[in-house]
């Protein structure tokens, strides 16, 4: 899925954003974490990087505002990386970043996957794909999904992945308010409202319907973290009644929010839709889920 391409400017890796088309909360682990099982889908919208040789690691970044210190999950994964094969190296990094942060796209783990795999490739290091994911699972729970293949049911902190061969023509409309959702406060505020009476669809049970019509999936969206971030949310701008009044059939919340998904058959219906959630307040950005096997082009919204 994170392929590595060679030009003038250094080595190029395009990282995906992903959503969750499910997810349930199933419990609390040991360690405090949140047990979790969830279909997650890349799609076509992605930050680029570009990697070439430097004394020191630095990181610059342009388009969407993000810190770009130590905290950055581009440089721990660097560092990770450089502690585990070519101490002393180096690295300037450039992110092109369009997946916008703190709204259940993954696009800080996505970046990070991507560091990895440029880094890989630049200092010749030579790891296979499963040692990037192992010293990814270190750097933030998702940043192996991102080094799996395009859909996948991920299960436990995010460490356990199973391939999903999937064949879908569903188009999506990405939508998002202008607040981010603090993902901690969100499982906190899960937390203090207590698991929901069971009943609904368990997470796998969309799968059977990829290859179907976008209203089909509709009952299986289920995402267990949505209430949580509607109780942080109260009185802010609501993306899921944005897209249900555009008509959207299918609608599911990504991650811990505040983004939302609609799933549309054609083309045509999704740039209706995004055109309706836009006029309505909310960003939006029309795309396809990645096929399996290889990296689709972006499309304009």
């Amino acid at each position: 899925m994170l392929g590595v391409t060679s030009s003038g400017q250094g080595l190029t890796v395009k990282a995906p954003a992903k959503v969750n088309l499910t997810l349930r909360v199933l419990g609390v682990r040991d360690d405090g974490y949140h047990d979790l099982e969830s279909v997650v889908a890349a799609v076509a919208l992605f930050d680029t990087l570009v990697f070439e040789p430097a004394d020191g690691i630095d990181l610059v970044c342009r388009g969407m505002g993000v810190p770009v210190g130590a905290d950055n999950l581009v440089m721990t994964a660097a560092r990770v990386l450089a502690e585990e094969c070519r101490p002393g190296q180096g690295a300037r990094i450039r992110l092109e970043k369009r997946i916008p942060p703190g709204r259940g796209f993954g696009g800080g783990s996505s970046d990070a996957a991507a560091a990895l795999v440029g880094l890989n490739a630049l200092w010749d290091c030579g790891l296979e794909r499963q040692e990037l994911a192992r010293l990814g699972a270190g750097v933030g729970g998702d940043v192996p999904l991102f080094l799996a293949s395009p859909v996948a049911v991920m299960r436990g902190r995010g460490e356990r992945l199973e391939r999903v061969s999937a064949g879908t023509a569903w188009w999506l409309v990405l939508a998002w308010p202008d607040y981010e959702m603090p993902t901690a406060e969100v499982y906190a505020a899960y937390d203090r409202l207590g698991a929901s009476p069971d009943g609904g669809p368990a997470a796998t049970d969309i799968l059977p319907r990829l290859a179907g019509p976008a209203r089909g999936a509709r009952p299986f969206l289920v995402n267990d973290l949505e209430a949580a971030a509607d109780s942080i949310r109260r009185g802010r701008f609501d993306v899921r009644g944005c897209l249900e009044r555009a008509g959207a059939a299918a609608i599911g919340m990504t991650g811990s929010g505040s983004a939302y998904f609609a799933i549309a058959d054609t083309e045509v219906e999704a740039r209706r839709l995004a055109e309706a959630a836009c006029a309505a307040g909310a960003k939006t950005y029309v795309t396809t889920l990645l096929a399996d096997g290889k990296q689709q082009q972006e499309r304009p919204a």
